[in-house]
């Protein structure tokens, strides 16, 4: 008799190791999610509700964690982490809903999470098109019509699945445009929106330039600004029924990377991805239509880029898309000393980290050769 590890890392996972094994079907599911183990973080619980949580922890066969003056009822809040296999967990789930002090919400919360844990898939490519004189890594590259329209075909040809096509440069420090400006920039490639099968996405934050470029063919709103900046955009967003991205920026371009600070940095952009959804939901944007984006790079110290990386996957429990945006970044440079257009391993390096920590749109400079390194990732993985 042989005894070995066997990795088991998703549902699917554990699926197909139930049919090798060779378990009646009607319980394969159930023995599955005996199989998969994950520790679930709730804050902000009160003393009663977190006793509620580890007592009914407890009577499913798990436990839970919680602050040792919870017991005697000796502090007002109380950070719970709930360990278990994802068959306890829904039991859990399951029992919290039948309980007081907000914890039908919690027990909701913790299947909404189980059901977003998803298995690795399909992956999407969005090429950068900066028709700008400006941009921290190809500034001026593709500023003129044919080069622009150049570009925008040889990201088609490379295997892009969306091209991001953007007018002002929102590197650290980078000056704003007016509307007009914008336009007469984006007036050289809106002719070439119409002419593709691929999807467009216009990086502003701007409402009238969105819309022109909706009305043009874009079918999605890349705003750095998460629809802060300009109150018309959830209109536009919503009259066109286009997608939008919302991505977490502390400050302004201009000011973002003076002095960037955070207690918690998943915390708080937790926050904010919450606030954010809840806003667009109550303003008729489908759930469909909602990516999130971590703004690696906006805001953010080194130490902030490189925590979002390692806790990405805890973006996944909010059940949307997760972009990742590392191409040619300054953190990576901070890590190998390689200029900008030299960062290409590292950008393909933190890209197949993002994918599997469950990043399933990428925004890269470099299309062809990061579609071919998630290709090879994702064929390995399909194979375990």
């Amino acid at each position: 008799m042989r005894v070995k590890k066997k990795s088991i890392k998703t549902l699917s996972d554990a699926e197909k190791a139930m049919k090798t094994v060779g378990v009646y079907n009607d319980v394969q599911e159930v023995m599955a999610e005996k199989t998969l183990f994950q520790v679930l973080e709730i804050d902000d619980v009160s003393s009663a509700a977190a006793n509620i949580i580890k007592q009914v922890a407890i009577s499913r066969g798990s436990d839970a964690v919680v602050n040792q003056n919870v017991i005697v009822n000796n502090v007002e809040k109380s950070t719970v982490l709930l360990p278990g296999t994802v068959r306890e967990l829904k039991l859990i789930s399951e029992e919290l809903k039948k309980q007081p002090f907000g914890l039908p919400e919690v027990g909701d919360k913790i299947f909404q999470i189980l059901r977003a844990d998803k298995p690795l898939g399909e992956f999407s490519i969005m090429g950068v098109l900066n028709v700008t004189p400006d941009s921290f890594s190809d500034g001026g590259d593709y500023f003129s019509e044919k080069d622009a329209s150049q570009r925008f075909e040889e990201i088609k040809k490379e295997g892009a699945d969306i091209i991001d096509v953007g007018a002002e440069s929102s590197r650290p420090g980078s000056a704003r445009l007016d509307v007009q400006e914008e336009l007469n920039r984006l007036e050289r490639v809106f002719p070439l929106f119409k002419k593709t099968s691929i999807a467009i996405s216009i990086d502003t934050y701007k409402s009238k330039v969105a819309e022109v470029a909706l009305s043009k063919g874009a079918t999605i709103v890349n705003d750095i600004s998460a629809l802060r900046t300009d109150k018309e955009m959830i209109d536009v967003i919503r009259n066109y029924d286009s997608k939008v991205v919302l991505m977490h920026m502390k400050g302004l371009p201009e000011t973002m990377q003076q002095e960037p600070y955070y207690d918690d940095v998943m915390i708080e952009i937790g926050e904010f991805f919450e606030e954010r959804i809840e806003f667009c939901l109550s303003n008729g944007i489908g759930e469909d239509k909602i990516i999130l984006d971590p703004g690696i790079g906006f805001g953010k110290r080194q130490v902030d880029n490189l925590i979002i990386l390692s806790k990405l996957e805890e973006f996944t429990s909010y059940g949307f898309p997760i972009l990742i945006g590392t191409s040619r970044k300054s953190f990576i440079g901070r890590i190998t000393g390689d200029e900008a257009t030299e960062r290409l391993d590292g950008s393909l390096a933190s890209a197949i980290y993002s994918y599997l920590k469950g990043a399933s749109i990428f925004r890269v400079h470099d299309v062809r050769q990061t579609r071919n390194a998630l290709s090879v990732i994702s064929t390995i993985l399909e194979e375990e």
